[in-house]
């Protein structure tokens, strides 16, 4: 008489394993969507619920030094893989362009796209607040951006530093 064994245990075993593995990938999974997703859209409230360069683990994602602490409906869309990235936000204070320098010559648009950005961009008479993005306020809201043509700056404030 043979004596059939039940694939139970080893049908057990594999969910388990499976089951250990979708936990440690949700985890994790944010880390490995942002990564396979190069190009991110990110809305803060306020400039407080933002990141900041001090706190942000992420080497990209911090408000830039030139956006006021006041600063409020925040969005923000950056590319990770390519030069790119976009801000908009609202700010009784205004950015300090007296700190910023002003940008020769004409300059198209941004390296990328988002939707909360107006139709017309100026493409002249507009300033760099020393991270090489275009910086210019228009119809009361705060607007920044990587051009298509680089613009040069003085400091490097656009990836976060150990």
């Amino acid at each position: 008489m043979t004596t059939q064994r039940t694939s139970r245990p080893a049908h057990t075993a594999a969910v388990a394993v499976l089951g250990a593995g979708l936990v440690v990938a949700s985890l994790t999974g944010c880390s490995m969507i942002e990564q396979s997703m190069p190009e991110q859209q990110r809305h803060y409230a306020s400039y407080t619920d933002a990141p900041s360069k001090a706190t942000s683990q992420d080497a990209a994602w911090f408000m830039p030094t030139w956006v006021p602490r006041d600063a409020e409906d925040i969005d923000v869309r950056l590319d990770t893989s390519n030069p790119g990235y976009v801000i908009a936000f609202s700010s009784e204070d205004g950015v300090d362009t007296a700190a910023c320098t002003p940008v020769e010559g004409t300059h198209g648009g941004p390296a990328m796209t988002a939707g909360f950005l107006p139709e017309s961009l100026p493409t002249t008479d507009l300033v760099t607040c020393g991270d090489g993005r275009i910086t210019a306020e228009i119809d009361g809201r705060w607007y920044g951006w990587t051009p298509e043509e680089p613009v040069s700056s003085d400091a490097d404030d656009t990836l976060r530093t150990p």
